[in-house]
Formats: C-alpha cells, structure tokens, sequence
C-alpha cells in the first residue's frame, strides 16, 4: 500500500479522499494548521503534520518520503492565488526525479460559462478572474509529465453530501433567512459531484491515471433555480429567492458571477479511462436528507 500525504485533510475534499484512502490500507499523513486540525486528523487515524501551505519548508519533507501527494488545501483568504502556486511549485520540485505521484485539485469555475455545450477536458480556459491563477497552476501540473513526473489534475464541480461546501452553506443560511439564493432566473445549470464519489474518483486516478492526465470530476448537472428550491425545501420554511446580477454582487461580492455560470460538466473521460462509476445518491435525492442534518445544528 501507499503512503499518501494530503495538504488538508481535515476539510471537505480532503477528508473524504483521507478516508477512502485510509479505508483501501493506505497510510495518511497530513497538514495540520492548528493543534484542533492535528487532533481532527487523528481522530480518523491519519498522522499530522503541522504547518500550512504558506511555509513550504515544514511540510516538504512530508512530501518527499510520500508516494502519492495529493494538494486539497488553500488558504481562503485575498492571497489564496498566490499560496497555491508556491504549493504547487515547491511539491512539484520535490517530486521531480522521483516515482511519487502529485494529484492537484482545480476547478471547473476555470472554464467559466458553458452554455449549451456538455463541456469536457477539452473545453478552453475561460476562467473567472478569481481563479485566473488555478488554470495556470493547472497547465505547469500537466506539463510537469513531459518531464517525467507522474502527475494529475482532478477538478471538482459544485460538490455536495455530508454537513460542508457550498450546498450546505446554502442550507444554513436558509435557515437562518428563509431565503435561498438564485441568480436573474436561474436557468443556467450548475453541475455536481457527491463528495463521496469525488474521494472514489481520487483513489481510481492514484490506481490508474496516465500521467498528465486531467479529469472533469462531474455527475449531473441542474438549473440553478431547482437547485435554489429543493434546498429551500430541504430547508423547511425558506423560498427560493431570485436577485439580479449586480444585487448579488453587492451579497455575495466575486462569487455571485460563480453562482451565474451556466456550466454542463461532463465526466466520460473519468468513467472510460478509469472505470469511475459514480453511485452515490443524486443531489435530489442527497438533499432531502439534509433536513434532519441541519435541523440537529440549529
């Protein structure tokens, strides 16, 4: 088995992917930025290691005595484009010369607006200016294979199961507002992965991916106003709420022209080169039971 070290896994994708490695008899280590995250991580049976992704040098050499590195990670906050190239250039450093494998976590927001296309790996770089620098970091990743380093990108579209991410923010809030968000009419699509599926997704590409493989990581894909309503009633007594463009900016600041992307993503590249056979429930079928989660925070 593997030794794979994460750089977070105590966050959403992180500690999906930390578990169903875990459960195949990897062994897990990982970033911890505080001593609340290192006792997070081993409690699920993975070793921390501290630091964060802003000092490379406690963490590289983690890296270095790992099979698999697999960056989860990022800071959050104005200088999060900055932080993950330093990530991404420092791991891939490491790893050259060596037969580790990097698997890097992207994004679709990179191809920004869709339309009516299904969009695949192929699709050209459109990104929100936000994300500008995660369509870059994305190409020195796959590039990094023509010199020998087995590495791979994943992007994740919305993702959604469990009690974290976007979907379960919207919970929350409609809670708390009784309103649920949608952008001018809410037609355009907004794609989606179960979490739980996305962690399968991360083992198959450590088993089988080529390298400078690149993988859309999607399963279905709905208007943002039906999302909007099974949420609201998902939520019990909120409604589904439509703004314009710029009053949802003024909200939700640089991630309101997120929530108005129109993005079909489709994932038949994953499904035919690694036999990734997504069977977790549908995001209908997962939100119903998202009452019950949230009601026990309240």
């Amino acid at each position: 088995m593997a030794k794979v070290f994460l750089t977070n896994a105590s966050g959403y994708i992180g500690k999906a992917v930390a578990k169903a490695a875990l459960k195949k008899g990897h062994t897990v280590t990982a970033l911890a930025r505080s001593p609340e995250s290192a006792q997070k991580l081993e409690k699920i049976g993975v070793k921390p290691v501290p630091g964060d992704l802003k000092e490379p040098q406690k963490y590289i050499d983690a890296v270095r005595q790992a099979d698999i590195v697999i960056h989860t990670a990022a800071t959050n906050d104005a200088d999060t484009g900055k932080y993950d190239t330093l990530t991404v250039d420092s791991i891939l450093d490491a790893v050259k010369g060596t037969k580790a494998t990097f698997i890097y976590t992207s994004g679709t927001w990179v191809l920004g607006d869709t339309g009516d296309i299904i969009a695949d790996e192929q699709t050209p770089y459109e990104p929100l200016p936000f994300v500008a620098w995660r369509a870059e970091n994305e190409q020195k990743v796959v590039t990094a294979a023509q010199q020998g380093t087995r590495t791979v990108v994943i992007r994740p579209v919305i993702v959604y199961g469990g009690e974290e991410g976007i979907i379960d923010n919207l919970l929350q809030q409609a809670q708390k507002t009784a309103k649920v968000i949608y952008v001018e009419n809410g037609a355009n699509y907004w794609s989606l992965v179960h979490v739980d599926d996305l962690a399968d997704l991360y083992l198959l590409a450590i088993e089988k991916a080529q390298p400078g493989s690149l993988y859309n990581a999607s399963t279905e894909y709905l208007p943002a106003k039906e999302i909007a309503e099974l949420v609201a009633k998902a939520a019990g007594n909120a409604q589904a709420k439509s703004l314009p463009l710029e009053e949802a900016r003024q909200l939700l600041s640089i991630f309101a022209d997120a929530f108005a992307l129109d993005q079909k993503i489709g994932a038949v590249k994953a499904k035919q080169e690694l036999g990734w056979q997504p069977k977790a429930p549908t995001f209908a079928e997962d939100v119903k039971k998202a009452r019950t989660l949230t009601a026990g925070r309240a």
